[in-house]
């Protein structure tokens, strides 16, 4: 279980988030939803710890993500950033292995396991390709690749859906899916409502940088997704 307890961050800008509090249990799609500049994303960069600057606790088994070292953070939580940052100079093996060397993994170790995720995704036969020869789905799958080699408990998707066409969209769907019923947290930031409709578990509705709504898939009508997300 994730937790956000009275989580607020303040830049430039002014008030990015204001006092949000709620649970993200394991083995559940958590989507993120509101218009741009709610504060979807910087929501998703405080639980990734990429925003170190705001108030209020993130913990995990009630351990503070802050009081844990990069190597515990990153068996907590996998980040996915809407523009994928694959290393454009190395493969897609390369990306894949280099957070398990990073780590300390033996070469040889962090080979197989970055293989083993590729081949999962359906990825194997692109290991040696880099991102630019990739297509759009392509380079998210390795990014998920990527975030999934370190077996984090969360894996985090920012507008995962936002270059993709449907039948990638559908592709991704089903990833995010099996990940679930193998027992991780899936937190997804988007404001695609077709694809919330598709893949709804859980739906947090934010709005201005608080907290508005929180709905479980039973509850949310398609009317409440079209206020939120101004469609």
């Amino acid at each position: 279980m994730l937790k956000i307890n009275q989580l607020s961050l303040t830049k430039s800008r002014g008030k990015v988030l204001q006092d949000i509090s709620f649970e993200l249990p394991l083995q559940r799609i958590s989507l993120l939803l509101g218009k741009s500049g709610s504060g979807k994303t910087s929501l998703l960069r405080c639980m990734a710890q990429l925003e170190k600057g705001y108030e209020g606790d993130i913990l995990y088994l009630d351990q503070r993500l802050k009081d844990l070292s990069p190597q515990e953070r990153c068996r907590v939580m996998g980040f996915v950033p809407q523009s994928y940052a694959l290393f454009p100079h190395m493969t897609v093996l390369e990306n894949c292995t280099q957070p398990l060397k990073l780590l300390g993994e033996p070469p040889k170790t962090a080979l197989q396991k970055a293989l083993q995720i590729l081949n999962s995704l359906d990825m194997g036969f692109l290991a040696n390709r880099r991102p630019h020869e990739l297509s759009g789905g392509q380079q998210q799958r390795a990014a998920i690749a990527r975030a999934l080699v370190l077996d984090p408990s969360f894996l985090l998707l920012d507008e995962p859906t936002s270059a993709l066409d449907p039948e990638n969209t559908d592709r991704l769907i089903h990833i995010l899916e099996q990940l679930q019923r193998e027992g991780k947290g899936i937190i997804i930031a988007t404001h695609d409502q077709a694809f919330a409709e598709k893949i709804l578990d859980r739906a947090i509705f934010l709005e201005n940088g608080s907290l508005r709504e929180y709905y479980e898939k039973s509850q949310v009508l398609t009317g409440k997704m079209q206020e939120f997300l101004n469609l």
